[in-house]
């Protein structure tokens, strides 16, 4: 869940492609990785020195005159002088239908490697893995997405249906998992288990029950004992319901996905619905109401117990860099889940209309650490003594 690169992405991203309406579809054909690229799209705003792309398949790319290291050959970051060509016509942008999309998706990923394709609505699952864990995940996904949606929903959250199919790849292990993040340049810590790419827009995540001892593509039916030996470890749930969160949040309309959006709220939001529900054996994870998540609690607890300054809350509202440093990370997470579920336990109302604003921002709303106190206080308030108190007496005597 530590991904440093999504921040700087963000930035790069809001910084030139704010997405407007436009009647003309875009092509555009590159080299990258090595490889000729053809997409259909939209061209976003664009600078002198580079321009953001929208792909009919919903994901986002950047071209930039010499993007710096730490971020060039990214599998959605292009140097612009690998732009090959760029022309327009008239016919209007529309997202791929699912029958294009299966087949863009069949052509990325060929049979010939292993690849299987399951159409899971609205996802498109790509799987190396037994279909048993295929099947098993896909149902999982499918259960997160419609119980998100019922949920916030009935908070009042005007949510939408994605405009396009959901991508999730499975891959059958470690190994590939490792290489494919590697081809996206991805840097990921040593356990993750999966992971959601902000420009890609799709969920990634491998076999990690031992399912991967079976013959890759292998096809057989799923027995109880698939169930049991993922249930077994609740951290798996845990990682794939917390990235599958993000990939759900970013295409229903609970974030714009091309907006600035806090860093602590979508990833408080994640932690929110990350718990798993062992007692249920079929899917090892129910929403419902959101349950207190106790290895946060603890962290959370051990953290606000260290700090002396004067609210451990407005730094991290007005500063995203605490979730991208290694040292920091683990109790930033605690604190974002902490706050996200007082809000929704205490302060529900506040929190829909918090949500709200943030809902209705664009890729060319102002993001400063200001602002983002402004758009808090207007439905918190502005006396951080009392939140804080309030705060920390029901993370340490209520929970």
């Amino acid at each position: 869940m530590i991904r440093h690169f999504f921040l700087l992405l963000l930035l790069v991203l809001v910084s030139v492609s704010a997405l407007e309406t436009v009647s003309a579809l875009d092509y555009i054909r590159f080299v990258h990785q090595g490889k000729e690229q053809n997409e259909e799209g939209r061209i976003t705003l664009e600078s002198s020195k580079e321009f953001g792309f929208e792909s009919r398949e919903g994901q986002f790319y950047v071209f930039m005159t010499d993007p710096p290291e730490n971020i060039r050959g990214r599998r959605n970051i292009i140097d612009i002088k690998n732009l090959l060509d760029r022309k327009s016509d008239d016919v209007s942008f529309e997202y791929y239908t699912k029958a294009e999309m299966l087949e863009r998706l069949q052509e990325e990923f060929p049979p010939s490697e292993g690849y299987h394709l399951m159409d899971v609505p609205p996802f498109i699952v790509v799987y190396t893995t037994s279909r048993a864990f295929a099947n098993w995940h896909s149902n999982l996904l499918k259960k997160l997405y419609n119980d998100y949606l019922s949920y916030w929903r009935r908070q009042s959250m005007q949510l939408t249906e994605p405009e396009f199919p959901l991508v999730a790849i499975m891959l059958s292990n470690d190994e590939r998992f490792r290489r494919y993040a590697q081809q996206e340049g991805v840097n990921l810590f040593q356990e993750q288990r999966a992971y959601y790419h902000k420009l890609s827009n799709r969920i990634v995540m491998y076999d990690v029950t031992g399912q991967q001892a079976f013959r890759e593509g292998e096809q057989r039916r799923q027995n109880p004992n698939d169930a049991r030996r993922f249930l077994a470890q609740p951290e798996n749930i845990k990682t794939v319901v917390h990235e599958a969160v993000h990939l759900v949040g970013f295409n229903v309309g609970m974030h714009p996905r091309n907006a600035p959006n806090p860093v602590w709220l979508y990833e408080g939001l994640a932690v929110l619905h990350e718990v798993p529900d062992t007692r249920n054996s079929s899917a090892g994870w129910t929403l419902g109401q959101p349950h207190v998540n106790r290895p946060r609690l603890d962290q959370l607890r051990r953290f606000v117990g260290r700090q002396h300054m004067e609210s451990p809350i407005l730094k991290m509202l007005q500063d995203d860099k605490s979730f991208s440093n290694p040292a920091t990370a683990l109790d930033n997470y605690a604190l974002a889940w902490g706050i996200t579920y007082y809000l929704v336990k205490k302060k529900p109302k506040e929190l829909v209309a918090y949500l709200k604003i943030l809902q209705a921002k664009t890729a060319e709303s102002d993001d400063s650490g200001e602002i983002r106190i402004r758009d808090f206080e207007s439905c918190f308030g502005t006396d951080w003594d009392t939140f804080d108190k309030g705060f920390l007496d029901y993370i340490h005597s209520r929970l």
